[in-house]
């Protein structure tokens, strides 16, 4: 038992993983190790690999055990690494990479040899390798549809883990390997509006784009004020000339009571400063974007 709890310890400060190195730097021989393996004390999982006891594993865990596993060097890549960055809030399938095979194959682990994956592609992210933002939203075309990568891409640019200019330029250098899925980025990009950097997030992004594609001028991002109690504010999106405010209210920023008083003490700040103010939701983003551009061309248009 006092090896058992060795075993223990040193597994909590690894996310409940051992490898075979560490199996050894506690005196752990072979025949100790399989008497451990029979009596389930350790479960197998890759070659050299072991999580300790009978719990089911989480994602990350299933992660970190392809990245211990012995042979060529592993980085967590692809839907992976967007998980592991906070991109997508699904567990997805395990996915790495690397340079060279070798041995890689790995059960339930999907490996893609990236031949063109540099050191300034790699970060750590919680102990782990991982792609860089940049590479893992170009390598996502390859297994993301293209609207979902255009999201993820706003989404990046609008919470500042990317900039435009990153991610061009991962593109056009593992673009000259023939890479393919580099279509999707290069539709991502073409289909930015202008001042997405300025917006704070992927539905501010939205709104961008359907006012430039209704040919309408491009509204001011977070456009800053002063209330007349002092107070500083910013308006998402602002025409500052016709004092038109856009807001969009996203569903969970505003749910809580705090938030549903706040905006209205904000709202009625603004309009106490002369602004109007039209609000928009993700469902009018999505399911009325004419209804939208019509009310936002109107309210400019009365003051033209």
């Amino acid at each position: 038992m006092r090896d058992h709890d060795r075993l223990v310890r040193m597994a909590t400060s690894q996310e409940g993983l051992l490898t075979t190195q560490d199996l050894e730097a506690l005196g752990v021989t072979k025949a100790m190790r399989r008497t451990l393996v029979r009596n389930g004390d350790l479960v197998p999982l890759h070659r050299g690999v072991f999580a300790i006891g009978s719990d089911p594993l989480s994602w990350e865990q299933m992660v970190r055990a392809a990245l211990l596993a012995p042979g060529a060097r592993r980085v967590a890549t692809h839907r992976s690494a967007l998980r592991i960055q906070g991109m997508r809030s699904v567990d997805d399938e395990v996915e790495v990479a690397v340079r060279h095979p070798g041995r890689s194959r790995l059960e339930g682990v999907i490996v893609h040899r990236s031949v063109d994956l540099i050191e300034r592609d790699i970060m750590i992210v919680r102990g782990m390798e991982v792609t860089t933002p940049a590479r893992s939203l170009v390598d996502a075309g390859l297994v993301l549809g293209a609207p979902e990568v255009s999201r993820l891409v706003d989404h990046a640019l609008a919470i500042e883990q990317v900039t435009r200019a990153e991610l061009r330029a991962v593109r056009r250098r593992v673009g000259e390997h023939g890479r393919t899925g580099v279509g999707s980025i290069d539709a991502a990009l073409e289909d930015l509006p202008a001042d997405a950097e300025a917006a704070e997030s992927g539905p501010e992004i939205d709104l961008l784009r359907l006012i430039h594609q209704a040919g309408l001028p491009l509204p001011v991002c977070q456009y800053p004020l002063r209330t007349r109690a002092g107070r500083q504010r910013r308006i998402d999106m602002a025409y500052p000339r016709e004092m038109l405010a856009l807001e969009y209210d996203g569903l969970e920023p505003h749910t809580t009571p705090e938030a549903f008083r706040g905006d209205r003490v904000r709202q009625n700040e603004l309009v106490e400063l002369g602004w109007r103010v039209l609000r928009f939701t993700w469902h009018d983003l999505k399911h009325r974007p004419w209804a939208v551009a019509g009310q936002i061309r109107r309210m400019l248009a009365a003051v033209a």
